[in-house]
């Protein structure tokens, strides 16, 4: 078929001069010439003739959906398996190879959109509901027991879930309904001695106690009945002991995380001690059977040897002690074990070395941040060590460097004993900074940093106070830890 002309000019139906580039009629009539190339044409609407029209459409649908529905829900196991069978044979690898798949629901409970909500907002922001202990493993565990029974959905462990949720969301008062129900379902407890009352319970009883911590009033310091409750029923209970699996771990190191801060905060506030009584203990699977340090440091974000030292180290400074108190030659000596264990994981040239510039995750560096904070707490109410003391002095360096490179932090404990120790303007300036990165970052948990600065700054100003050095660092400490109206919380 020859060429007719330019298709601005067939559209036209003019006859066309045949131009290249461009044929003269469009030249003169300053039109778009669209040239002599091949173009695909799409016949009109109505157009029968030239229009593609199914003729049995009843036919050909029944084709296509016989064809797709031979091959619905089939994966490559059932493709691989039915080749193998046409072929009248049967391989030995097929046996027991077959994956059952997994429910792609939560749970069967029914729960209202509220409800639903608050569950989708404590999984996604466990940092801000659960911190600083937040690791992922720790919230999959909580939602776990929470749907443990698929009928009761009074169980204490899902209703505090939502009390705390609902705190952060609502505020106090609207989470209020939630709280009492959970206090509810745990005094309505009947058999105690059975594993599974006992863990949601002894749950329930620690998400009442992170709602405590969580309270913007001076009535926060109740959160130390609730730890104290958990402190008595598990140091109590004839069968705490059925807990004490690898499964459990994350929970149990929960709880020792929690108590070996309490000890370190009663022990401040108050002098004489008057705590629970019951020392903090490493009871999981995972510390017992000497699991790699790594592994420990994943449940809570803090190396256990730091849990047991402080623990150690507030228990030798304790004012009055009781018989079952005293201390022997064997813990004496385990807390130089410890001691000397943090310190080689510390090195001699500290987390972060200049000369390094690699990655490091943002967990190993709150590791480090606790062991930093333990050696220089142990230094000065163990050992008494001056601040001018040059092993002192790099450990308090080493520790506002890796607050610095963290920008944020939300552990309250480390950042407590290390920013106490700043003495210069420089050092200072670099904690206040951290404080004012922590209290706008929005994806952690950031109502502790309010508290904590206040009293960093109290005992910086008896520090500068304090020209003659007449006054020892631990009576400050006291002094100043002891001043607030409430027990103050550093977890």
């Amino acid at each position: 078929m020859g060429i007719k002309g330019c298709w601005t000019c067939r559209e036209r139906k003019v006859r066309c001069d045949l131009q290249q580039p461009a044929c003269g009629n469009c030249t003169k009539g300053q039109r778009v010439c669209q040239g002599y190339g091949m173009q695909l044409s799409w016949p009109r609407a109505g157009d029968q003739k030239r229009a593609v029209v199914l003729r049995d459409k009843h036919h050909t649908v029944k084709i296509i959906h016989a064809n797709v529905r031979r091959f619905l829900n089939v994966s490559g196991w059932d493709v691989a398996l039915s080749e193998e069978l046409g072929n009248g044979r049967l391989p030995a690898t097929y046996f027991r190879t077959m994956r059952l798949p997994g429910p792609s629901y939560l749970s069967p409970i029914v729960v209202n959109r509220e409800e639903s909500h608050l569950l989708g907002f404590f999984n996604e922001s466990r940092s801000l509901v659960l911190g600083p202990t937040d690791e992922e493993g720790l919230a999959k565990f909580i939602l776990r027991i929470a749907f443990s029974s698929m009928s009761d959905s009074t169980n204490p462990v899902l209703q505090g879930v939502f009390a705390l949720a609902s705190l952060q969301i609502n505020g106090n008062t609207k989470s209020y309904r939630y709280k009492q129900q959970t206090i509810s379902a745990i005094k309505d407890s009947i058999d105690w001695l059975d594993e599974r009352t006992l863990l949601q319970n002894l749950m329930a009883t620690m998400l009442l106690y992170h709602y405590e911590l969580s309270l913007e009033s001076d009535s926060k310091g109740t959160w130390v009945t609730y730890l104290c409750a958990v402190k008595n029923i598990i140091n109590t209970s004839p069968s705490v002991q059925k807990l004490v699996r690898e499964e459990y771990s994350v929970f149990l190191d929960w709880i020792f995380y929690h108590e070996t801060l309490a000890e370190f905060t009663v022990r401040h506030w108050k002098v004489p001690y008057e705590g629970c009584g019951f020392a903090p203990t490493a009871r999981s699977i995972k510390t017992a059977v000497g699991a790699s340090q790594s592994q420990m440091e994943d449940s809570i974000g803090c190396p256990t040897e730091v849990l047991q030292l402080v623990t150690d180290t507030c228990r030798q400074a304790i004012v009055t002690r009781s018989p079952r108190m005293n201390h022997t030659y064997a813990a004496l000596e385990r807390t130089k074990t410890l001691e000397k264990k943090i310190s080689i994981e510390i090195g001699d040239y500290g987390p972060i070395p200049i000369q390094s510039r690699a990655f490091i995750n943002r967990n190993t560096m709150v590791s480090d941040l606790h062991r930093l904070a333990s050696l220089i707490y142990v230094n000065r109410a163990v050992h008494n060590v001056s601040e001018t003391d040059f092993r002192h002095k790099r450990l308090v360096r080493e520790g506002i460097l890796l607050l610095t490179e963290m920008v944020t932090c939300q552990s309250a404990w480390p950042l407590f004993i290390i920013a106490c120790e700043a003495v210069d303007d420089d050092q200072r300036l670099a904690i206040l900074n951290v404080f004012e990165q922590s209290r706008h970052d929005q994806r952690r948990r950031s109502r502790h940093i309010n508290l904590i600065q206040h009293l960093v700054e109290a005992v910086w100003n008896q520090h500068d106070l304090n020209v003659e050095g007449e006054v020892d660092y631990m009576t400050i400490f006291d002094a100043v830890v002891g001043g607030l109206p409430f027990i103050p919380p550093f977890a």
